[in-house]
């Protein structure tokens, strides 16, 4: 069934809408992606951690945004649980991440955000600010490493006449519960991917955006181009959410998963997402000098400094 042009995503499992859907608005959103059973372990598995964390003293936030240290990030859950790491062999989510960035890609971050009441905003940005713009022939053009996150100045999502980068990074959010206005759903600028440009960064935010509410286990898919914020919670409760995140193989992933993934979980890790943690080379990139090999070595198993037998 046909429907409007403007009528904005909704949860739904065709997979020939979800990424029409993202071609079209920037995100998409699979219906019932986690079944009530895998919700209910990555839920438990997740308010467990977290209060272990807090309680040990090791709670990751950015100061910048949230001076109260109310929200939390939870980091490297490829490490803190298999139920996690299920979700990096989900079939409708890889299709949809290659659709976007094709055959090979690496995962960026693993990640759960937690947002209690009283939380702060979070800005609106983009997961790709660091990609350098397309620039004229001769045009001055910035600085790859003096790209900053909060350059941005835009407001308004209208559609770019130039050339704009292409998506080079893919965002899944695992909903773990339901995740609602109230209790700050991810904000979402819809067709804000079009713009080749950054979004302003003031909070209150200076743009309109929408709240990508659904049930728990609905993951919402977003491109790195999006313009996108973690909502404000004014709820009695937490909103849970765990975040895979992606980019292009010639990128640099936000977590080291080549350093550190703990020794346990490598070692009972399926071989098929190797490629995926960064340990198999991309025309080259990542070798630890055996061009030719298929899968980098660790240092204890290389060569070192020699000298020629007598």
């Amino acid at each position: 069934m046909n429907r409007p042009s403007d009528a904005l995503p909704r949860p739904v499992r065709d997979p020939a809408r979800l990424k029409s859907d993202l071609d079209a608005f920037g995100y998409c959103l699979i219906k019932d992606a986690l079944a009530p059973a895998a919700v209910a372990a990555m839920r438990a598995r997740l308010v467990e951690q977290a209060a272990a964390e807090r309680a040990l003293g090791d709670v990751n936030h950015d100061p910048a945004e949230d001076e109260a240290n109310v929200n939390q990030w939870v980091y490297m859950l490829i490490n803190k649980g298999r139920a996690f790491r299920d979700t990096l062999r989900h079939p409708v989510a890889r299709d949809i991440v290659r659709h976007v960035l094709g055959p090979d890609y690496l995962l960026s971050s693993f990640t759960a955000h937690v947002t209690h009441p009283g939380g702060a905003l979070m800005a609106m940005h983009t997961d790709q600010w660091w990609m350098p713009p397309p620039v004229a022939p001769g045009a001055a053009a910035p600085r790859a490493g003096a790209i900053g996150r909060s350059d941005g100045r835009g407001t308004s999502a209208s559609a770019s006449a130039a050339a704009i980068s292409p998506p080079v990074v893919v965002n899944i959010m695992w909903m773990i519960n339901d995740f609602t206005e109230a209790n700050g759903a991810t904000r979402i600028v819809p067709r804000s991917h079009l713009t080749g440009i950054e979004p302003d960064s003031d909070v209150p935010h200076r743009m309109e955006s929408i709240p990508a509410a659904a049930t728990a286990g609905t993951a919402l898919v977003w491109e790195g181009r999006t313009w996108h914020s973690a909502g404000l919670n004014v709820s009695n409760g937490s909103r849970l959410g765990i975040q895979t995140s992606y980019c292009g193989p010639q990128f640099r992933p936000m977590e080291n998963y080549t350093l550190g993934i703990r020794p346990e979980v490598l070692a009972e890790l399926p071989r098929e997402l190797l490629p995926l943690l960064g340990f198999k080379l991309w025309s080259g990139y990542g070798h630890t000098g055996e061009m030719g090999a298929a899968f980098a070595r660790p240092g204890a198993e290389l060569l070192g400094e020699l000298k020629p037998p007598r």
